[in-house]
């Protein structure tokens, strides 16, 4: 018999073959919905469904992911990070901007989707720990209130943090950059399409191969996560998941287009290998372990927790 679950995830060239149908779960029927807000919010909201049981599992924020667990939110990780890339490009500023570097922007105003989300604490700690500018060091505005158990860890008392002026999407903040109203934005969005927006950095290729080299860490944001009682009743069912998961990903470059392919291709460059879905091979665990210092660092997690015991046993 087949187990039905009803996953959310959004399509891209990790995911398309399982959306075309050309790779399947063996005896698992998956109902994949990519629709649960509007613009931006959708991904956020996506989020908010999957922590709160709503749905039976699918693709979320590492962050929020950790922070849940935490608090003894009933869900379980497979080894597979859907939404991945070199971040330093995320960083990004109106086209007439006079910045030019990350250690610029102390003192300046920063706007992020949510502050705990797990795009901002990788720029953060990036910001931190390789240009030396603090959060202390910025006014940071966000467009969305932490969702579920990012929301019970504020930011540091001496971390200044406002909501952006109504109204409050990720659209509007980002054209509060375009005015020159806030300096900067810290967004996993491709904002360099928009005439008024560009990369902070003209050489962040340059910076993410550095990056690399120096910490090992390549900039994860969301794993897939599944309700843990799926897990406990029918443990096959994760490796059915892993396995499709993987043969979807492999898949990738099928889908992917020129560019896509050229920066895949710059990417396994810079790492010497393939992206692997593991946490004995390759540099998920190590991407983990340097988000999770991050967290510490920034006030959000306490302890790291034993990053074996969010996921499932697999090889």
């Amino acid at each position: 018999m087949q187990k039905h679950l009803t996953i959310g995830m959004s399509r891209s060239p990790y995911t398309e073959a399982l959306f075309d149908g050309s790779v399947s779960a063996a005896n698992v029927d998956l109902e994949l919905r990519t629709q649960f807000g509007d613009g931006y919010d959708n991904v956020g909201a996506r989020h908010r469904a999957i922590i709160a049981g709503e749905i039976d599992g699918g693709e979320l924020s590492i962050s929020s992911y950790i922070l849940a667990r935490l608090r003894g939110v009933p869900l379980i990780a497979l080894p597979v990070f859907l939404s991945r890339r070199f971040r330093l490009r995320c960083m990004y500023c109106r086209t007439s901007s006079p910045l030019r570097h990350p250690s610029e922007l102390a003192g300046g105003k920063i706007t992020v989707h949510r502050y705990n989300a797990t795009t901002p604490v990788w720029l953060r700690g990036i910001l931190q720990n390789e240009f030396s500018v603090r959060p202390q060091d910025v006014e940071w505005y966000v467009a969305e209130p932490d969702i579920a158990e990012e929301s019970l860890r504020p930011p540091p008392a001496d971390v200044r943090v406002d909501f952006i002026s109504q109204p409050r999407s990720r659209e509007h903040a980002v054209e509060l950059v375009e005015r020159g109203e806030i300096d900067a934005a810290l967004e996993p969005y491709a904002l360099h399409a928009t005439a008024n927006m560009r990369y902070l950095m003209s050489d962040y290729r340059q910076a993410e191969k550095g990056f690399f080299q120096r910490t090992g860490a390549y900039t994860i944001n969301h794993l897939f996560a599944l309700r843990r009682e799926i897990f406990d009743e029918q443990p096959e069912v994760a490796d059915k998941l892993l396995a499709a998961l993987i043969e979807a990903n492999s898949r990738a470059d099928r889908y992917r287009d020129e560019k896509q392919r050229r920066d895949a291709a710059w990417e396994r460059e810079v790492m010497g290998e393939e992206f692997q879905y593991s946490l004995k091979r390759g540099c998920a665990r190590r991407s983990l372990e340097t988000l999770m210092d991050y967290q510490i660092q920034q006030g959000i997690l306490e302890r790291k927790p034993n990053i074996d015991e969010l996921f499932v046993p697999h090889i």
